[in-house]
């Protein structure tokens, strides 16, 4: 998450009423490694005034960590059924889109959790170079394209945010950064195929990355139809985890 794009959400989060917005459940939120050190923006800008506040928010992700509340596969109706009981208002999928397979069958099960009037914020990378974790299928939306993968919600609020150049983007000193990174380089041989990631990211270094960010509210409740013809929620599922 770079840290243009975390201010953008906590202005958005905290304009909301509350009762609106929490419980919020982060899908894929990583561990709190990640969130605290890696990229501290995240923790101090966006989640730390949560806590503060005595705001909830569930951490959840398929790999159990430091910092993770809830385990689970969005596939798994075991899981699932976990989360209608914890009356989830909003969902917040950051930089998860890019890394799955199903990406329409993962937006109709998130779609599912949130109730008529509440809220997911996504965001996916616009322009950004290719990272596995454990994939990257180069999936790079604009606002629109990005909004009809949820069409039962209606756009509040949408933007392409400049995130700068992507030496700038870590917690790292750009001249330290790219240092590493050009010792990277010289050292093919080790890890071969990481190395090409690193070339990747070299080639992109002085570059302007972007990111799609949406706020968009439900105005469908489709869970409910399909509670009433009886259909379960994981018919949409072909059993392919989420991954971050």
């Amino acid at each position: 998450m770079f840290r243009e794009e975390a201010k953008w959400l906590a202005n958005i989060i905290y304009s909301l009423k509350p009762d609106s917005v929490f419980p919020m459940l982060n899908i894929g939120s990583s561990n709190q490694k990640f969130r605290e050190k890696e990229q501290p923006w995240i923790d101090e800008i966006l989640f730390k005034p949560t806590k503060k506040q005595g705001y909830s928010v569930i951490h959840a992700d398929i790999k159990n960590d430091t910092g993770v509340d809830l385990v689970g596969d969005l596939c798994d109706p075991v899981f699932l059924q976990k989360l209608s009981e914890m009356n989830i208002k909003s969902v917040l999928c950051s930089n998860l889109l890019e890394h799955v397979t199903n990406r329409e069958e993962i937006c109709k099960i998130i779609s599912s959790i949130i109730p008529k009037g509440g809220y997911i914020f996504v965001t996916v990378p616009y322009q950004y170079p290719y990272h596995r974790d454990p994939i990257d299928t180069m999936f790079r939306p604009n606002i629109k394209e990005l909004s009809n993968l949820f069409p039962d919600f209606k756009i509040v609020n949408g933007e392409i945010l400049s995130g700068g150049y992507l030496v700038q983007s870590t917690n790292i000193a750009p001249v330290l950064y790219t240092l590493a990174m050009f010792i990277r380089l010289i050292l093919p041989i080790y890890q071969p195929l990481r190395w090409c990631d690193s070339l990747r990211y070299a080639l992109w270094l002085f570059r302007d990355i972007f990111v799609s960010c949406v706020l968009l509210e439900k105005v469908n409740d489709v869970s409910q139809d399909i509670a009433e013809s009886g259909l379960p929620h994981t018919q949409y599922c072909s059993k392919k985890p989420y991954e971050h």
